[in-house]
């Protein structure tokens, strides 16, 4: 007997419970509030312009006096990075947390699994449809990989001072800036398809996530 893919409502793909939802938009926040001071770091305050710039000012201004100053700009700017870094660390620690204590059906682990079962036993006409399913699952589970790189990488640079994490600073610091631009390219994707999908196949995706999803609803 051919196996046929099985009903959508047997085991659920999408979570929308209140700490899953507290998560994504409390990540979401800091993780924009780590690319800002990114960007006030390496643009706006880059202390290589901001001498010239506080010098042609008209103050007067010396050279070690502007250095310092941007110096200090500088410093406030990375202790407010690792501020938000902490707190994404807590969030890292609350998703964990989620994923090793909540049902077990509602996991992301066995929703992906889900999501591959029904891609693998699906008839070629429907291929594609779960096919869209399992590349956004997929993403997710890059996303929650490069998450796990950014905290264990900004700890080892946090901890720089520790002697056994001192050979491997600078590779922790090189991964750790690659891996910020992995995660922009996922925001971007994510936004993206978010944005489509809430226009072409799932209206009220975007309120389901925000408020959550209405008990009679199966999807």
């Amino acid at each position: 007997m051919n196996e046929t893919i099985a009903p959508a409502v047997e085991v659920p793909i999408k979570d929308y419970r209140a700490p899953l939802r507290f998560w994504h938009w409390a990540n979401t926040l800091l993780i924009s509030l780590q690319l800002m001071t990114i960007l006030f770091q390496k643009v706006i305050v880059n202390s290589r312009s901001a001498i010239p710039e506080l010098q042609a000012s008209g103050k007067d201004v010396s050279v070690p006096q502007a250095r310092e100053l941007a110096h200090i700009i500088s410093e406030r700017i990375w202790d407010w990075h690792i501020y938000f870094g902490w707190a994404l660390v807590a969030l890292w620690v609350l998703r964990l947390g989620l994923q090793l204590t909540g049902p077990s059906d509602l996991r992301f682990s066995a929703r992906l699994m889900e999501i591959l079962r029904r891609y693998r036993l699906a008839p070629p006409a429907d291929k594609s449809k779960t096919g869209k399913m399992l590349f956004a699952k997929t993403t997710y589970a890059l996303f929650y990989l490069f998450l796990t790189i950014m905290v264990a990488t900004g700890l080892i640079l946090l901890y720089e001072d520790v002697s056994w994490l001192k050979g491997i600073h600078h590779l922790a610091e090189e991964t750790h800036n690659v891996t910020m631009y992995l995660i922009m390219g996922f925001i971007l994707i994510h936004v993206v398809g978010v944005v489509w999908v809430e226009n072409k196949e799932d209206h009220g995706l975007i309120s389901r996530m925000v408020g959550g999803e209405a008990p009679n609803i199966k999807r």
